[in-house]
């Protein structure tokens, strides 16, 4: 027969959306290690670990977006004039954003 484990339940504490925020802003805009910003912030690691994770599952799910609906088509390259936009974002604000034409 199998031993029975002994499961203990675990105490949940919500962390408020200010902590969150404050959180994202300490691990994303100031470089913090999530251990590091958890512990600064009293919140427990693996509730710190999951908010980022669900953070950047949610950036990477809203950050893919295509202007154009056409499909890709083939033209002659010296008769094309093409434009490309670079956005640079970390923790889900714009830092930079540049404009390129190519000829």
């Amino acid at each position: 027969m199998p031993k029975q484990q002994k499961q203990t339940k675990r105490a949940y504490a919500k962390v408020s959306l200010l902590n969150k925020e404050a959180l994202k802003d300490l691990v994303f805009q100031k470089g913090l290690k999530i251990k590091e910003a958890a512990q600064k912030l009293s919140i427990n690691y693996a509730s710190a670990k999951t908010i980022i994770l669900q953070f950047r599952q949610q950036q990477m799910r809203t950050s893919v977006k295509y202007i154009s609906k056409k499909p890709c088509l083939i033209k002659q390259a010296s008769k094309i004039k093409c434009s490309i936009k670079i956005i640079s974002q970390t923790g889900g604000m714009k830092v930079n954003e540049k404009e390129y034409d190519i000829n």
